[in-house]
Parts: structure tokens; sequence; C-alpha cells
């Protein structure tokens, strides 16, 4: 009896549609993970701005008894020797206003819209006294 040759590998459809298979779950990985460096720029921006809440509080112990009129006041080698740590949605400063009782101290989000419901276009808003929930 004559032996048969086997034949050994993978046919072109199977390649194709491995690969078309491999495709599709790529797509979906991409798709879902594309927000994640937006999450981590709003955590990033509401871990600074307790940092930047902390140095305002410690300004207005040492120097003073008031809170400055800009953020730029903590650019010491004191506070913040490298300068205030800017927005990582903007690249610009933190919004930072003085009120009657302290200071608000905003990060608008990714949107740079007030207001937004979840993160990353959900605002931060930290006062003198902490994070500000609403």
């Amino acid at each position: 009896m004559p032996q048969r040759k086997t034949r050994r590998g993978f046919t072109l459809v199977e390649l194709m549609v491995v690969i078309v298979i491999l495709g599709i779950i790529a797509t979906m990985g991409f798709v879902f993970l594309m927000d994640k460096p937006d999450d981590a720029k709003w955590d990033t921006a509401k871990t600074t701005m307790s940092e930047i809440q902390k140095a305002l509080n410690m300004y207005k112990l040492n120097d003073g008894g008031e809170y400055p009129d800009s953020l730029e006041a903590l650019s010491t080698q004191k506070y913040f020797p490298n300068g205030v740590p800017k927005d990582p949605f903007s690249k610009d400063d933190f919004v930072y206003e003085t009120t009657e009782t302290g200071f608000l101290l905003k990060c608008l989000g990714k949107d740079q819209a007030e207001g937004g419901e979840a993160k990353p276009n959900k605002d931060i808003i930290f006062n003198e006294a902490g994070e500000v929930k609403e």
C-alpha cells in the first residue's frame, strides 16, 4: 500500500479568518482604551489641585494672613520652585479667584466648559477647605 503524503500547515482561508478576527479584537480594544488618557489627565488635575490648595493655605499662614492675588505668588522655592503646575487639559494656569472667605480653584475638564456630568468633562473645584462636591 502506498503511503499518502500528508500536508502540514494552514490554508490561506484559515490564515485570513484568523487575521480578520485579530483585527476585530484590536479595533474593539482601541475604542475601549481611547478615553483612558483623558481620565488620567482628570485624575492628575485633581491631585495637582489638591497640592496647590495646600500651598495656598500655607501661603496664607506664612505670608501675611491673606491668599495671593494670583497663583504666580506660589512660584517660589518654598512652594513650587519649578513653577506652579498647569491644567493638564489646557496647558494654562488653573482658574483661580479670591473670594470674601478664601478662594476658588477650578479645572473645567476636557471640554473646557462649565459643568459636565462625568469625567473627563466634569469640573473640579477646590476652595480653602478642600474639594467642593457638587
